[in-house]
């Protein structure tokens, strides 16, 4: 049975806590797979490394960001079989609607990765007479996402590449 990691700082690292939770496959209800019960301590240090991180993210700039996503999106597009079948077997999904969420995804993060050269500031005219204001989007810092259950492949895209494409982590 394979029992997975958490990516925390580049890099895959092993259950701290000993404690794992049962994924099942829900058409069979078998164990599919196990997954870390990750701790307080494992949270604390992916945001401590998200936060490391963002600073460097930031600085690239908004077409260097959409092209890391554009990779993400060719990769997804390259395992898509196997992709399909991690949501078939963790979600009970049909084979069509699997498919469809795993190149709906991959289409999602090119389309915001087309954002790129369309994220910018906005000038807006004053109360004031010969005056201006300036307005200049920033980044602002680490972001999390709660996602529900039902279309966990695309969400967790939804929520992610919006936050990345603009300097966040």
């Amino acid at each position: 049975m394979k029992e997975l990691k958490m990516y925390i700082d580049g890099r895959f690292i092993e259950n701290q806590s000993d404690k794992w939770i049962d994924v099942l496959n829900p058409s069979t209800e078998e164990v599919i797979s196990k997954m870390p019960d990750g701790t307080p301590e494992d949270a604390r240090a992916a945001i401590n490394a998200a936060v490391k991180a963002q600073l460097s993210w930031e600085s690239l700039t908004s077409i260097e960001r959409a092209g890391y996503l554009t990779r993400i999106a060719q990769g997804i597009r390259k395992r898509e079989q196997e992709l399909t079948d991690i949501i078939i077997r963790e979600g009970g999904k049909t084979r069509g609607l699997a498919n469809v969420e795993v190149l709906f995804t991959a289409d999602y993060l090119d389309y915001m990765a087309g954002w790129a050269r369309r994220y910018e500031g906005e000038i807006i005219p004053s109360d004031r007479p010969h005056e201006n204001i300036f307005v200049f989007k920033k980044p602002i810092g680490v972001t999390t996402g709660i996602l529900p259950w039902n279309f966990p492949f695309f969400l967790i895209a939804r929520k992610a590449a919006p936050a990345l494409l603009t300097g966040n982590t």
